[in-house]
């Protein structure tokens, strides 16, 4: 894939800037003269996506319906525009609100793992909370608040982008904290990369950029399906061979279908045999991309992964547990997740004896938090991240560290079904 040199965040940094001016001086009626603009190109899309999916004579299945649907919504919208930009700030309120719950929820999760801290979870929550219910309650205001919160933070992160752009062209290096996109955009990130992936033809059905294999001593996993949770994402890492992962793997601990659970861990060195099992078994597009560590910063990843081991005991998955009983197991009576991982890599499942990651969360402790735990306390100064954490954070993060000239993400690597058998 062609390397792209970052003058699309120059481009869109500008443009963030702009509108966050024009939301800021400019008045409601504005907002809604250009919301309606916007809900005219909706339409236009909408049609002209569907017309171009009937065109490539498809098969009649749910994605028609799905394109259908979405203009007949997207119509809907325009027609009833007075109530669509209504409903504009109750939407934005709720995504508040959902982050206050996220926020309470992981303070929770730390006082029942007897942890010390996570106050700040609690703050943040309890300012998600306010600022999300004077927004929905306060028909006057919430309007024009919402307005000068958008404008504000579309000023903000137009001067990140473009910050991101001085840095990927080496004309200046800034501090590390990051304004990010909201995370409910970024965790699609991943899997808008998956589509745009899918849909090119490229020489030889390799997607496989820059590659300086000899310099990788961390490889940071992100894969992604198009269906079901996994357009989410997972993360995980892989350190000498041995690829470390933390999920909700022990299906009898699901709560919530699977957004709680108790959390696992598993390891394996078999590291061409779990990408090419996520490929095969979960139709899987593997990301990989490639970390320089100092020695310094090996020998604290290290440290790392041995405190991380220490307080581990080991955990069996059900086709395992049956196995040690009896000598002949019918193995497709074993379905779940961990099973059919040991079956394809021998992977090892441990379980925490102590602290917060007893309990999986799917918006707090997950996979992106856990190896955040073990990657980012060793890169301190390069990785710094705030708010939800999903595998598309670290993905825009990742991508843009490897546009830049110098930067510790030396390599990037895309496996999919096309290119299996070069792994």
């Amino acid at each position: 894939m062609k390397k792209i040199k970052g003058k699309s965040f120059l481009f869109i940094g500008f443009i963030l800037i702009f509108i966050g001016i024009l939301t800021l001086i400019g008045s409601v009626s504005l907002f809604r003269s250009v919301a309606n603009l916007g809900l005219i190109l909706m339409v236009l899309l909408s049609i002209k996506d569907l017309f171009s999916f009937l065109l490539s004579k498809p098969k009649l299945d749910y994605k028609v319906l799905i394109k259908a649907l979405t203009l007949i919504l997207t119509m809907f919208a325009f027609v009833f525009s007075d109530y669509s930009i209504a409903i504009i700030p109750i939407i934005f309120s709720l995504y508040l609100l959902l982050n206050a719950i996220v926020n309470f929820i992981n303070f929770i999760i730390i006082k029942i793992n007897k942890q010390g801290g996570g106050y700040e979870k609690l703050i943040n929550g309890f300012i998600y909370f306010l600022v999300g219910i004077t927004i929905l309650f306060s028909p006057l205001i919430k309007l024009s608040l919402m307005l000068d919160i958008l404008g504000s933070y579309s000023i903000l992160l137009g001067l990140a982008f473009i910050f991101d752009h001085l840095e990927i062209n080496h004309y200046l290096k800034l501090f590390r904290i990051k304004i990010c996109l909201p995370s409910i955009i970024e965790a699609f990130i991943p899997l808008s990369v998956l589509q745009r992936i899918n849909n090119q033809k490229l020489e030889n059905n390799t997607y496989e950029e820059k590659e300086n294999s000899d310099d990788v001593d961390l490889e940071i996993f992100i894969h992604v399906t198009e269906n079901g949770f996994g357009r989410l994402g997972h993360m995980d890492i892989c350190y000498k061979g041995e690829v470390i992962s933390y999920g909700n793997y022990d299906i009898s601990s699901y709560r919530f279908h699977d957004l709680f659970g108790t959390g696992v861990i598993f390891t394996t060195y078999n590291r061409e045999k779990y990408i090419k099992f996520c490929i095969n078994d979960n139709k899987k597009t593997f990301f990989s991309f490639g970390i320089k560590l100092t020695k310094n910063e090996k020998e604290k990843l290290e440290k790392n992964i041995s405190d991380l081991k220490s307080n581990l005991k080991v955990w069996y998955p059900p086709y395992v547990r049956e196995k040690r009983k009896k000598f002949f197991v019918n193995k497709n009576k074993y379905v779940d997740y961990s099973s059919r991982l040991y079956r394809a890599t021998k992977a090892n499942f441990y379980k925490f004896k102590k602290g917060k990651y007893k309990i999986y969360f799917v918006l707090g402790n997950n996979c992106v938090l856990f190896a955040n735990k073990l990657v980012g306390k060793v890169l301190k100064d390069k990785f710094k991240f705030y708010g939800i954490l999903t595998p598309g954070t670290y993905y825009t993060y990742l991508e843009k560290e490897y546009m830049k000239k110098k930067s510790i993400v030396v390599s990037k690597k895309i496996y999919s079904k096309v290119n299996i058998n070069s792994i």
